[in-house]
C-alpha cells in the first residue's frame, strides 16, 4: 500500500476553536503521548508514507509544524464543511481519491487506513466510512432508541475526490459534522462502505477526555535485569535439583548458601532492579538465618514490593546456561513452576536455555548461570 498512499491526497482538519475542550488552551497543542494532538497526528500520516498531505488549520502560533517538509497549509474556515472545502477546492494536489481525518481522533489506525483504501482503490467505493456501534442506551426526550440500529460515524473517511468536490460545491450552505453525509443524503447514487472499527477510535472534545485517554494509553514500563550464578559438582547419586521452583533430578547438586535455585535468585533481582532497588544479597546475605532458606522467600518479598509499587509483570525473558542438568526435558516443568509462582501467564515467560560449548567454568560443568531480563508496568 506504500506505492498508491504515495498518490493519495489526505486531508489534516485541525481548524477548530476548542471552545469546549477549554476557553484559553489551544486543543491542538494539548499533548497526547508526550507530543501535542497536531504533531502526533501528522507523523502518523508521514509514517504512512502519505506525500500528499494538506493540513487545514487557522491558529498556527507554536505549533513547530515547520519541521515537517512539504505539508501544505491552508486556512480553516468558519464551519468544518468551510474548511474541509477550502481543503479540496485550493489543495495544488491532484489525485484520485483523498482521505479526511480529524486531528481530534490521536487514536490512529494502520489496519484501518489499509482498510479505507483497500475500498476505495480495489473495490470502487465512492465513500468508506469507519463507524462503530452503540453499547450504551440511547435515549430522546425519555424515550429509549434502539441502539441496534445506531452507527456511529468515525474519521479517517475515504472518497472519491472529484465526487466528494462536487458534494461540497453543491452543498455549500449546509453544516456537516462529517463528509459522509453528503454521501448518505443521495445513497442511491453512490457506492457506500461501512467499516466496523472495533478498535478505540476516540474523538477528543473535552479536556477531562485527553486526560482519561492519556491515562488508559500510559505505557510506564520498567526494565529490570537480573543475574545468578551457582558452583555445582557431580556425584554418583540423584539430587533434586531446583530450577524455577520446580525440583528436577540430576547427578549434579548446587552449591549455595540458599536452596541454590538460580532461575528464582536471577528472577528476583530482576524485579528489585525495575523497581529501582538493591540486589537479593542486600536484603538477605549469607547468614545463618537465610542458610538453607527457600528462594521463593527471596520472589516473594520482591513481588510484594512490586506490589506495593502497584506495577505487575508485563513479560519476562530467561535465559539459562548449563551444561548439567540439560535444560530442555524439563522446560514444561520449569515453565509451569515459574507461571504458577508469578501468577503470570505462560505467554509472557520466555524460557531459553543453552551451553557454554564447553568452554570456560560453565561449559566444564562446575556452574549453573541465568541471567532474567523483566518488563513491569502499571496494575
Amino acid at each position: 500500500m506504500t506505492l498508491i498512499n504515495s498518490k493519495i491526497h489526505f486531508v489534516l482538519l485541525a481548524g477548530g476553536s476548542s471552545l469546549r475542550f477549554s476557553s484559553n488552551t489551544n486543543k491542538l497543542l494539548a499533548k497526547f503521548k508526550n507530543k501535542n494532538l497536531l504533531i502526533h497526528n501528522i507523523e502518523f500520516i508521514k509514517e504512512l508514507k502519505f506525500k500528499k498531505i494538506t493540513l487545514v488549520i487557522n491558529n498556527l502560533k507554536n505549533a513547530n509544524i515547520n519541521i515537517f517538509n512539504d505539508l501544505e497549509i491552508i486556512k480553516g474556515g468558519k464551519t468544518r464543511s468551510e474548511s474541509v472545502k477550502n481543503a479540496l477546492n485550493k489543495s495544488k494536489f491532484k489525485s484520485k481519491y483523498v482521505i479526511i481525518h480529524d486531528v481530534a481522533r490521536p487514536l490512529n489506525s494502520h489496519k484501518l487506513i489499509k482498510k479505507i483504501i483497500k475500498n476505495l482503490a480495489e473495490k470502487n467505493y465512492d465513500c468508506v466510512v469507519p463507524y462503530s456501534k452503540c453499547s450504551d442506551t440511547a435515549v430522546i426526550n425519555s424515550n429509549n432508541i434502539d441502539r441496534e440500529k445506531i452507527k456511529l460515524i468515525k474519521t479517517p473517511q475515504g472518497f472519491i475526490k472529484d465526487k466528494i468536490i462536487r458534494l461540497h460545491d453543491k452543498n455549500n450552505r449546509k453544516i456537516l459534522t462529517d463528509d459522509s453525509q453528503l454521501f448518505r443524503n443521495e445513497k442511491n447514487k453512490f457506492k457506500i462502505k461501512y467499516l466496523l472499527q472495533n478498535e478505540i477510535n476516540i474523538k477528543i472534545t473535552y479536556k477531562d477526555e485527553l486526560k482519561s485517554l492519556n491515562k488508559l494509553v500510559e505505557n510506564n514500563i520498567l526494565v529490570g535485569i537480573g543475574y545468578d550464578i551457582h558452583k555445582t559438582i557431580k556425584t554418583n547419586k540423584n539430587n533434586l535439583l531446583k530450577l524455577g521452583g520446580a525440583k528436577i533430578k540430576s547427578k549434579v547438586k548446587v552449591i549455595s548458601h540458599s536452596d541454590g535455585d538460580v532461575i528464582l535468585h536471577a528472577i528476583t533481582d530482576s524485579i528489585l532492579g525495575a523497581l529501582s532497588q538493591r540486589d537479593i544479597g542486600t536484603y538477605f546475605p549469607n547468614n545463618k538465618k537465610n542458610l538453607n532458606r527457600n528462594s521463593i522467600d527471596f520472589l516473594n518479598y520482591a513481588l510484594n514490593k512490586m506490589k506495593t509499587k502497584k506495577k505487575m509483570i508485563n513479560n519476562i525473558d530467561l535465559m539459562i546456561v548449563s551444561e548439567e542438568p540439560k535444560i530442555n526435558p524439563h522446560f514444561n516443568k520449569i515453565l509451569y513452576s515459574i507461571s504458577k509462582k508469578l501468577n503470570l501467564n505462560k505467554n509472557s515467560i520466555t524460557v531459553k536455555a543453552t551451553t557454554n560449548e564447553k568452554s570456560g567454568l560453565i561449559g566444564n560443568g562446575d556452574f549453573i548461570a541465568c541471567w532474567s531480563n523483566i518488563s513491569l508496568r502499571d496494575s
